[in-house]
């Protein structure tokens, strides 16, 4: 019976885990949504999680830690990136892929 009531607050609490630092949005170029496939990194400490934006420009990933991170995309050989912050909570960011100077930039809308 004992690790029945362990397991049942195991397994109740995975969702709670799961939802925490969530970050997601869309990334537009040029006032459209970025290619399907586009590789989306959030590195928060030592914990880097990958994953692709969809068909239209979104993405949604879970960072492992709370607080200071660098969301990054690739665009051929460049890595522009930007900071975002990991919450308890869900967190938006909705970001804009622009080239400026020859080379591309990742900036908040």
């Amino acid at each position: 019976m004992k690790r029945f009531a362990v397991l049942a607050l195991v397994i109740a609490a995975i969702p709670a885990v799961a939802a925490a630092g969530e970050i997601y949005g869309t990334i537009t170029e040029q006032g459209k949504p970025v290619k399907d496939g586009l590789a989306v990194t959030i590195s928060c400490g030592e914990k880097t999680v990958k994953g692709a934006t969809d068909k239209n420009g979104a993405y949604r990933l879970f960072a492992e830690e709370e607080g200071k991170c660098t969301l990054t995309v690739k665009v051929g050989e460049e890595t522009p990136s930007t900071v975002v912050h990991s919450f308890s909570d869900s967190a938006r960011y909705n970001l804009i892929l622009e080239k400026k100077d020859g080379k591309y930039i990742l900036r908040s809308e």
